[in-house]
């Protein structure tokens, strides 16, 4: 970039545009209040179809089945979506309940048929790629959208220049790149890198199609055949994620069939594929989307990177420079804000940078989200132990503390899920198989006990004829003593 360009782009005030003098945000859910039971109804009957029944016990795993989503369509009986997803509310039931119908409703029009002859699976298909969906999703998507992203309205400061915009990128890549490097480290330490790195390998390798898929459909739509050679966003696969994660997954025990491990997907997951889809959706806003597209390319840089240099005990040793991919992707990025403000003019270079605000601030929530549900998972013996101290309290202090009790036979399977609040799940009688990862195989028999925060993903099976447990839900207040 040349110094006259740089002052050119650099005196754009990327925070202050519209007839009001404010930069209208991306998602906005003050439109859509009082309609939510208007969309509940559409909602449920959308997810009454056979494709979102909550799962069976043989289903922890989907197997070469695009179109299973199991949603818990029980929840959408209590669930009311009248406030909308706020920044510390990403990990709770309402978001991951959003996140995972938005996520079926934009990839109706690209499910996978079936392989084989099986007349099931057949029907299946077709029950969820059809018109009817269709018409739901057209209903459905403005509305979700704005409950799940409201929260990413803000973050883009008044004047922020191409420079600031390009150390925005700068700064994603590092806290992502420090964030997977201490991750690593702190899971060996655990020892638990290898399930650590299956439950990572869900959210980043095996959702990554579902953000090509956007991006390829940007590509063939031509947003980027005017653009200057080589400066595009790009998702991969390159030749070092390629070879690096095949042998990595292979030895984690994980595929890529689309959406086998449908039930490991984290909230702030799917919001990562869904915020590409929603700004796809939404052409009005194509240069926002350009922005969270360069977001994404930075974090699978960053996640790229980082498993090389830092697990080369297990997978092998690849020696990059991290610095030196920064250096060209920023690069990159500033050549496009130069293309798009001389094509375009200000208001699009200001979107640009406000969906790159967007998906830097919906990758702090993901850093957060998924380095609490390691921490729990890497842990599990501690929360069962501060179960049995909380437990002691609960007898010595509070005895009519609020708890719900369950009753279940055999094969009764919870469709994973998370809780809005912190809760033990403590067995009276029978047997239960409790798990929050794949391949994680907790048994708890009468009398054990766990703690789940909330916001941590979990699910269970009933292993005797019949179980009898409680969830005492538990004072924020008590776990924050303890963390004193």
């Amino acid at each position: 970039m040349t110094h006259a360009e740089t002052e050119v782009i650099d005196t754009v005030a990327f925070g202050t545009q519209a007839r009001d003098g404010a930069l209208a945000p991306l998602f906005d859910f003050s439109t859509h209040v009082g309609q939510s039971e208007q969309f509940l109804r559409t909602l449920r009957a959308f997810a009454a179809g056979p494709a979102f029944r909550s799962a069976v016990v043989d289903e922890l795993v989907l197997r070469d089945d695009f179109c299973r989503r199991p949603l818990r369509p029980e929840d959408f009986e209590f669930l009311k979506f009248t406030v909308p997803v706020r920044a510390r509310t990403v990990a709770r039931l309402p978001s991951l309940a959003s996140h995972r119908t938005l996520i079926s409703l934009y990839e109706l029009s690209s499910a996978v048929p079936p392989r084989g002859t099986d007349a099931q699976r057949r029907t299946g298909f077709t029950d969820f790629a059809n018109e009817r969906n269709r018409l739901y999703a057209a209903q459905l998507c403005p509305f979700l959208e704005d409950y799940a992203f409201s929260y990413l309205g803000s973050g883009l400061a008044t004047g922020e220049s191409a420079a600031e915009l390009s150390q925005r990128l700068g700064r994603l890549f590092t806290g992502e790149y420090q964030f997977w490097s201490d991750s690593f480290h702190e899971l060996g330490v655990r020892n638990y890198l290898q399930e650590g790195l299956r439950f990572i390998l869900i959210q980043r390798w095996c959702l990554a199609p579902s953000k090509r898929h956007v991006l390829a459909q940007t590509v063939a739509n031509g947003h980027f055949d005017r653009w200057p050679a080589g400066i595009a966003p790009s998702l991969g696969p390159s030749e070092l994620d390629d070879e690096l994660f095949r042998d990595i997954a292979t030895k984690a025990g994980v595929d890529r069939q689309p959406h086998s491990y449908w039930q490991f997907y984290l909230s702030t997951s799917l919001a990562k594929c869904n915020l590409l889809h929603a700004l796809a959706r939404r052409s009005e806003q194509a240069f926002a989307l350009y922005g969270a597209l360069y977001a994404a390319q930075t974090e699978w840089l960053a996640f790229e990177l980082a498993i090389a240099r830092c697990c080369p005990g297990l997978y092998g040793s690849c020696h990059t420079d991290p610095g030196a991919y920064l250096l060209r992707l920023q690069r990159n990025f500033e050549g496009a804000l130069r293309h798009v403000l001389k094509a375009h003019g200000e208001g699009a270079v200001l979107q640009m940078g406000q969906g790159l605000a967007a998906a830097g601030t919906l990758a702090e929530r993901g850093r957060w989200d998924l380095g609490e549900q390691l921490t729990w998972l890497a842990s599990i013996e501690r929360y069962r132990a501060r179960a049995r101290e909380i437990t002691r309290r609960i007898d010595a202090e509070c005895p009519d503390i609020d708890r719900e009790t369950f009753v279940e036979p055999r094969d009764m399977c919870s469709t994973t899920h998370v809780h809005n609040d912190h809760r033990l799940v403590t067995v009276q009688e029978g047997v239960m198989q409790f798990w929050g990862n794949l391949g994680m195989e907790l048994q708890l028999n009468e009398g054990d006990m766990v703690l789940i925060p909330e916001g941590r993903l979990h699910g269970s099976t009933v292993l005797s004829a019949e179980c009898t447990y409680h969830q005492p839900i538990i004072p924020e207040a008590w776990l924050q003593e303890e963390r004193l």
